[in-house]
């Protein structure tokens, strides 16, 4: 049993087949939150438990569970990242604490409690925020490599569009619509897909700054 524990069994996950399965999950919610609405709207036969089940809209269901498990997953990257970094540590550590506060915003709700307690939209915060972080983290992004700048620029550009700008514009809209229904589906999506693609560029990244990552648990 001893020489049994000693042993070595690597366990390798493909970075590509992984993404490629997290997006296929974003698709599915998609499909599935446009379909099930569109079905509840026109016929108006389904339970609205499995509405809210798959409702992008909805917190405490499988798509708010899976956003959140995408920003950990930023999160636990960016850690390992920080940890491992010679230089802008302080920046990659910020990122980590960032990416962790939005994982359990996701599930815990906490910019829709700032909308119950201030008329102030939090969208408008938000962005105020996001401009500020972006300046202070230009030097940061010059110091990154052309592609991983445009994958982090990107990813951050298609996260901030769904989750501020869309979501701004949305606010006014019938919620028993189809156009919100769509608006929730583009809002939510693009927040899901920037921040897969932040998470497919960062595996990127950590694979070229240390060819592979080894845990050992003993």
């Amino acid at each position: 049993m001893k020489e049994l524990a000693q042993q070595r069994a690597p366990y390798n996950i493909s970075l590509e087949r992984y993404c490629q399965f997290l997006l296929a999950v974003v698709a599915f919610f998609i499909v599935a939150h446009i379909s099930l609405n569109y079905a509840d709207i026109r016929y108006d036969n389904i339970h609205w438990l499995i509405i809210e089940f798959f409702h992008l809209d909805e917190e405490n269901n499988l798509p708010t569970w899976f956003s959140s498990f995408m920003l950990a997953n930023n999160a636990l990257l960016l850690a390992i990242i920080a940890i491992k970094a010679t230089s802008y540590r302080l920046h990659w550590h910020l990122l980590t604490i960032g990416f962790l506060i939005l994982s359990i915003d996701e599930v815990a709700g906490i910019h829709e409690s700032f909308n119950t307690v201030s008329e102030m939209n939090w969208t408008l915060v938000g962005a105020v925020l996001v401009a500020d972080l972006f300046v202070i983290y230009i030097p940061f992004l010059r110091s990154l490599q052309p592609h991983i700048l445009f994958g982090y620029v990107s990813s951050g550009a298609i996260f901030v569009s769904g989750a501020l700008v869309i979501e701004f514009f949305s606010r006014d809209i019938d919620s028993d619509s189809m156009t919100y229904i769509f608006a929730t589906a583009a809002e939510e999506g693009m927040e899901m897909f920037g921040s897969l693609l932040f998470l497919f560029f960062n595996f990127t990244y950590l694979k070229q700054s240390q060819g592979s990552v080894v845990i050992d648990i003993r």
